[in-house]
C-alpha cells in the first residue's frame, strides 16, 4: 500500500469517527413502553420526583424525555408550567435522605398546553426536550429529579406516570420522592408497576468511535499487505 492510499484511508477513518460522534443514541428509555400507573401530590406541597437510572453508556447529553400528570382529583387543567430537571452523579448510589450526590447540572423546560385548551384532570403528557446546549457529560449512573411549577391554569396537583421496564438501560424498583409532606427518600409502589417515565439521549464520546475506526483501518492494512 503506497503513502497516498494510507492517507486516503486515514481521512476516511477520521470522517467516519467525526460523523459517528454526532449521532444521537438512546441510552435509557421506558417512555415508549406502556403506561402502568400514575402518582401525584398537591402543588402546595412543592413535590419533587425522580429516579435512579443506569444508562447503557455515558456521553454528552442531547435530550431528556419525561412525563407530566394532572391528577383526576385536581381542580382543573394545566395551561402552562415549567419543570426543573436536576441531574446528579449516581456512581455512588443514592440510598436515602437529602440528596448529597454531586450535582452535574440543571435546567428548566417549558410545558405549554394552551393550544389544546390545557391538560385536563386525569390526563398526562410526555415530551422530549433538547438539552444539547448544556454540553453536559453524563456518567453511566445518574439520579434525575423533576420539579414542576404551574404558571397558568387551575390545576391543584401534579405528578408523573409510571411506565413498564425500560427497553434500554435499567432502573431499580423504587422512585425518589420529596415534598412538604413526604420525607426525601426512596419509595416503592404496591405491585411494582414500573418506573417513572424517562428517556435519555446522548452523543457518544468521540474517542470510542475513533478507536474503533483505527482498529478497522489496521485490519484493512493488514489484509492488503497479505
Amino acid at each position: 500500500m503506497n503513502l497516498k492510499s494510507l492517507l486516503s484511508l486515514a481521512a476516511v477513518v477520521c470522517l467516519l469517527a467525526a460523523n459517528s460522534s454526532q449521532a444521537q443514541i438512546f441510552v435509557y428509555d421506558n417512555l415508549g413502553t406502556a403506561a402502568t400507573a400514575a402518582y401525584s401530590q398537591a402543588n402546595a406541597n412543592n413535590p419533587v420526583f425522580g429516579d435512579q437510572l443506569t444508562l447503557s453508556q455515558g456521553g454528552v447529553l442531547s435530550g431528556i424525555g419525561a412525563s407530566l400528570y394532572n391528577s383526576s382529583t385536581s381542580a382543573g387543567s394545566i395551561l402552562t408550567g415549567t419543570m426543573l430537571f436536576r441531574i446528579y452523579d449516581n456512581t455512588v448510589a443514592y440510598t436515602g435522605g437529602v440528596i448529597s450526590n454531586p450535582l452535574l447540572g440543571s435546567t428548566t423546560v417549558l410545558w405549554d398546553f394552551t393550544a389544546d385548551g390545557g391538560l385536563p384532570a386525569g390526563y398526562y403528557a410526555t415530551d422530549v426536550f433538547d438539552l444539547s446546549a448544556l454540553n453536559l457529560t453524563l456518567p453511566q449512573n445518574i439520579l434525575i429529579t423533576q420539579f414542576f411549577t404551574q404558571t397558568s391554569g387551575t390545576s391543584t396537583r401534579n405528578g408523573f406516570v409510571l411506565f413498564s421496564n425500560p427497553t434500554v438501560g435499567s432502573s431499580p424498583p423504587d422512585v425518589y420522592l420529596e415534598s412538604a409532606t413526604t420525607a426525601a427518600g426512596l419509595y416503592t409502589f404496591t405491585g411494582n408497576p414500573g418506573q417513572i417515565g424517562y428517556q435519555v439521549q446522548l452523543v457518544p464520546e468521540p474517542g470510542m468511535f475513533a478507536l474503533a475506526g483505527l482498529g478497522a483501518a489496521s485490519l484493512l492494512i493488514f489484509r492488503r499487505r497479505r
